[in-house]
């Protein structure tokens, strides 16, 4: 009976963990734009300098990511990151805390964005990126990108 139940709640768990995240493999990738956030640099003519290695410290590897909101089906509602801040676009990631402790912050794609929340599937190389409405988390789609450990000035 134990093995039974402790079958049923793994697959409960992984149909939950697929819906979770099977809308973000449809969804459109664009890499026409530099992605959400703050870039680092702006050459002379103001546009963003996404290929600077200013900032950059460490290569982590290649992640995947995926965008979330604090919508129902993102985040179940909550308004309040696993910190305790609220959640910021273009600041706000979620992690594996277990590698990356709130308050990491990670270099992706010319943007510096700072480990805030967790996320039940989110392990090893997954991170979530917080974005302030549930259509532009479904546009970020899923997408392989390289993640570094921001450099220390």
């Amino acid at each position: 009976m134990r093995i039974l139940h402790r079958y049923l709640r793994l697959t409960v768990t992984a149909a939950a963990l697929a819906a979770c995240f099977s809308f973000a493999s449809y969804a459109a990738e664009s890499d026409d734009t530099a992605g959400p956030g703050i870039a680092l640099e702006e050459d002379a003519s103001g546009q963003e300098e996404t290929d600077s290695a200013e900032g950059r410290g460490e290569l982590l590897g290649e992640f995947t990511t995926s965008g979330y909101c604090n919508c129902e089906k993102c985040s179940g509602g909550h308004s309040l990151t696993y910190s305790g801040t609220v959640p910021t676009p273009s600041h706000t990631i979620s992690a594996d805390l277990d590698r990356y402790p709130i308050g990491t912050k990670l270099w992706i794609d010319g943007t510096i964005y700072t480990v805030e929340d967790k996320g039940s599937s989110v392990k090893g190389n997954w991170i979530d990126i917080y974005y302030g409405t549930h259509e532009e988390a479904l546009d970020h789609g899923l997408k392989t990108q390289e993640v570094y450990a921001v450099a220390e000035s």
